[in-house]
């Protein structure tokens, strides 16, 4: 193929289509949900020749590389983005050998009023060209089967076509009199688009420009939306977006040959077509039937007969054939899956998002605004988060605190505002802008204004129609309600996330980002501000331009925790409903010297594995690792470390000199163990260590004999009884004997040797706690596993900072008889093995003294620790700022009953002669939620580095 051999080489040249941008792109770091899985509508799909990789486009701004076969990320292409429209991707093609993407949409326009197409490197994710001056969004991009040509179908301009050669326009056509949606090549050097003007054109492409061969209007609907070739080219099929039909040409002539049996297809449409590998015609879209949104299936040169295989419940938006007779498709949901030649489900992937599509109605707030409640699912209950005590609780019935949005009152009848163009009030229009669409209601307590959620923005009016405020919307507003004091909108939006606004003027004033596993969650602020859930803090972050011809970089939160992670902040933004009130307060309660955050001064160093793979198999255990590493702010590179399943293998402090965008390649030797591994690499600089970068790879060599049993070191504490007797508890000094005795028996089952320190009570005084955690930091080879149980009272000082408190404890001087929290970070820092923490240290009690209840929140403390830096399997035994229980019944705190049982083989629910850390998860969440009835959640981080492993043997 021409363009494997050439597009290197060319790229570094110019031409009248790759030109420097008359402007940047927004220099300001930009705030964004990050879970992994695309937040937003996946508009196109695109595979490599050989069906390895898989890449998606969406309006969520980011396009996203996937092994097709296991459903993993492999990598996240991120071009420049701006604010509202900018950024979001509605096309994406890849090259036939899987060497480079292409991706586009409204792209550029902010900052060189002219939209591009970007080409990215998918190995490594960088930017490595643009093609500019393009004078509208693109819709749709194909790249011929040779990967000799690119093809743009854009939005009222026609299509452009490049060869990829030296990149230089062939051609093009204006000549349209609507949008097009939609463009294929076949193998014979042909063009097909679809216009909304309603014609199909065919053109012959050569390297001197195109032709136009023919050109009709097609039957069967007046908006023709996507087209595919027969893969012998003989029938090009048409799909359209205003009717459920699907039409038949000749591939050479475009003269009709007819339609498929649509039998059933009453409704909807089938706006996406393809053919497979075989011939058969495959047709799917927003058509519902009872078995949800089908893709119909026909027999080659056949269409009369024909087989429905199921996708979900969602609308089907693109379809793409694979080279194994196979089917890719992506959804609205956003979710994006494979079939398998005989209709089978292969691999998908659903999003983390939860979908507020069926909530507008049962979408509840309190008086305050401070405690919602969104529906679960259609038939199972609701999710309640109060705000105050960060609780998040599946309930089966609302409280009475919990009120619906009010979409009637006296003098106040609106009507078409479930998904329609033309809401009125009292009978006239509610001004809202062309193709802008209402989808929710609610109207305030005093009956003076009323709230539209629509496709665009939050909406208020007065009650006589008269605009107040819009505020744009992340995505679709699928719900709204107002708080019940009329202070606030609350409004659950389309990527997942819910948020509050000031009535007063629409401005935003907090956000919270539920996943949809129903136990994470993340809270923040327009500047940043958060606080979150174990695991939930990097489920947002920063997006960071790197001008118009790189690629963006994200920085997830977590890398600025230390001034960015405000629980006191969070706390009073609703409560004054404004950001820098909040924050002025919170810092005046830490005594006023705050260090000011910026991410821009404060970026840590970026990694890239360039060798090996993901999913590569590996035969011998000896392994060079090639990364690069740069650091965008300039700062010097101090350390680099490889990890192996979250274990620190090998570091180097290189000092290299910082290149701002411009990267380091190193290589650095070491040894795998003979089995499937995570292999990540971080680095710091000045300002912290970076986000791994991992890959996973599988052990393709000779069964290995089994490793020596490791052995397991334990350090067990408890304090129950302190030396100030109004800080006394029943339990923790029994429960860490408890701990202490389970362990002890797997001495010569999963562990070769167990060895064991407890301190209780008053044994474990501060200087007795840090002479244990310097012995297990000693004692623990990387062969071993270590753990540590912690059981007492815990409490934050006035800056946020988590102390335990010892049994010697003098609470007027915490800071000097308090054990900080910082002493067991950077003890399982410094472990060398696999490292366990067990935690139960928000009692209830007055901690701080004479009536004042110290604050326990140990979400900042368990993100902390189970970072990829430190590298520990965390399970606390609450979550947020609940108490944890025990009970004279239980004969231990409830966390440690349900820990003892799970490591003595009740967790292990598959019966398999072990427990794994997950499956211990699992049993201790649904045991702990049993015994407390629901007043106590139990929760577990775990870093992105470690993968399940097992603990102990029945």
């Amino acid at each position: 193929m021409r363009f494997r051999v050439c597009l290197l080489t060319v790229l570094l040249l110019l031409s009248a289509y790759c030109h420097a941008a008359a402007g940047t792109p927004p220099a300001e770091p930009i705030l964004r949900i990050e879970t992994g899985m695309h937040t937003a509508l996946i508009k196109r799909i695109a595979v490599d020749g050989l069906g390895r990789y898989l890449a998606t486009a969406s309006d969520d701004k980011t396009c996203r590389v996937w092994d097709i076969r296991t459903g993993e990320q492999l990598r996240v292409l991120r071009p420049p983005i701006g604010h509202d429209y900018e950024g979001r991707l509605y096309s994406v093609a890849m090259s036939p050998d899987g060497r480079y993407v292409f991706c586009a949409g409204w792209t550029g326009y902010g900052w060189d009023k002219t939209h591009s197409v970007y080409i990215f490197e998918r190995e490594s994710g960088r930017l490595v060209r643009r093609l500019t001056g393009l004078p509208s969004v693109v819709n749709h991009l194909a790249v011929s089967h040779d990967g000799d040509y690119l093809a743009a179908a854009m939005g009222e301009e026609g299509v452009r076509v490049w060869r990829l050669s030296d990149l230089s326009l062939v051609g093009g056509d204006k000549d349209y009199a609507g949008e097009s949606y939609g463009a294929a090549f076949d193998g014979k050097g042909h063009l097909a688009t679809a216009c909304y003007d309603g014609a199909v054109r065919l053109y012959r492409v050569t390297d001197t420009g195109i032709s136009l061969l023919a050109k009709t209007k097609v039957p069967g609907g007046s908006r023709p939306f996507s087209l595919a070739f027969s893969p012998d080219g003989t029938q090009l099929a048409v799909g359209f977006t205003d009717t459920p039909a699907v039409t038949v040409l000749d591939g050479e002539t475009l003269s009709l040959l007819g339609a498929p049996n649509l039998t059933g297809v009453d409704n909807g449409n089938l706006a996406s077509v393809a053919f497979a590998a075989d011939g058969s015609l495959l047709a799917a879209g927003r058509w519902v039937s009872d078995r949800g949104c089908p893709v119909r299936r026909f027999k080659p040169s056949d269409f009369v007969e024909y087989k429905d295989y199921d996708t979900g419940k969602s609308a089907v938006v693109t379809l793409c054939p694979l080279p194994d007779g196979g089917l890719a498709y992506g959804t609205v949901a956003p979710r994006w899956g494979v079939l398998r030649p005989d209709g089978s489900f292969g691999m998908t992937r659903s999003p983390a998002i939860r979908d507020y599509r069926t909530s507008a109605k049962n979408f509840l707030v309190d008086r305050t605004g401070e405690t919602i409640a969104y529906a679960a699912t259609p038939k199972k209950g609701f999710y309640r988060f109060a705000l105050p005590g960060r609780d998040l609780r599946l309930i089966d019935v609302p409280t009475p605190d919990l009120a619906a949005p009010r979409t009637q009152a006296p003098g106040i009848a609106v009507t078409g505002y479930e998904g329609s163009r033309t809401p009125l009030l009292n009978g006239q229009p509610l001004k809202l802008k062309e193709f802008e669409t209402a989808y929710s209601l609610a109207i305030a307590p005093d009956n003076r204004r009323l709230v539209l959620g629509t496709s665009w923005n939050v909406r208020a009016y007065g009650a006589d129609g008269r605009p107040l405020w819009q505020t744009p919307a992340p995505d679709t507003v699928w719900a709204v309600n107002v708080s019940g004091d009329g202070r606030a909108v609350v409004a659950a939006m389309g990527d997942g996330s819910i948020r509050w606004y000031r009535m007063e003027d629409g401005h935003e004033i907090l956000s919270y980002f539920p996943h949809a596993d129903g136990r994470r969650w993340v809270l923040w602020t327009p500047a940043g501000y958060y606080d979150a859930s174990p695991g939930g803090e990097d489920m947002i972050g920063w997006n960071v331009n790197n001008g118009p011809d790189h690629a963006a970089d994200f920085f997830p939160a977590s890398r600025f925790r230390d001034v960015f992670h405000r629980p006191d902040v969070v706390d009073l933004a609703l409560r004054t409903l404004d950001e820098d009130r909040a924050l002025a307060a919170a810092n005046a309660a830490r005594g006023g010297d705050v260090r000011s955050p910026s991410v821009l001064t404060a970026r840590p160093p970026v990694v890239e594995i360039l060798s090996p793979a993901p999913g590569d198999a590996f035969t011998s255990p000896d392994m060079t690792v090639k990364f690069a590493v740069r650091s965008p702010g300039g700062e010097d590179i101090t350390a680099v470390r490889l990890l192996v399943d979250g274990a620190r293998v090998a570091e180097d402090h290189p000092n290299l000199a910082g290149r701002g965008f411009e990267p380091s390649v190193l290589q650095s030797k070491v040894t795998l163990p003979q089995r499937d591994v995570v292999l990540s690499v971080a680095a710091d600089n000045k300002n912290g260590p970076s986000a791994p970068a991992t890959v996973r790879l599988k052990w393709a060599g000779k069964a290995a004999a089994a490793p020596p049993a490791a052995k397991l070191y334990v350090l067990a504490i408890g304090v129950g009884q302190y030396a100030d007797k109004s800080l006394s508890l029943q339990f923790p000094g029994k429960d860490a004997n408890d701990f202490a005795e389970a362990m002890a028996q797997q001495k010569g089952r999963l562990y070769s040797d167990v060895q064991i320190r407890t301190l209780t009570d008053g044994a474990a005084t501060k200087d007795a706690i840090l002479d244990g955690l310097d012995w297990i930091e000693r004692a623990t080879t990387q062969h071993d596993v270590a753990m540590i149980f912690l059981a007492g009272h815990g409490v934050n000082d006035k800056n946020g900072d988590y102390y335990f408190l010892p049994a010697n404890t003098d609470l007027e001087k915490l800071r000097a008889t308090g054990l900080p929290f910082l002493e067991i970070q950077k003890t399982i820092r410094n472990i060398a093995g696999k490292t366990l923490f067990f935690v139960d240290t928000c009692h209830s009690g007055s901690i701080m003294g004479a009536g004042r209840r110290g604050m326990s929140d140990l979400n900042g403390v368990i993100n902390e620790l189970a970072s990829a830096g430190n590298g520990a399997v965390v399970f606390a035994a609450s979550t947020g700022r609940q108490y944890s229980l025990e009970k004279p019944e239980w004969q231990n705190g409830a966390f440690t009953k349900a820990l003892v049982e799970g490591v003595k083989g009740k967790a292990d629910n598959r019966h398999t002669g072990r427990v794994t850390f997950k499956m211990l998860d699992l049993y201790i969440s649904e045991r702990v939620k049993e015994l407390t009835r629901g007043e106590q959640t139990p929760t577990t981080g775990v870093p992105g580095t470690v993968e399940d492993f097992p603990i102990a043997a029945d």
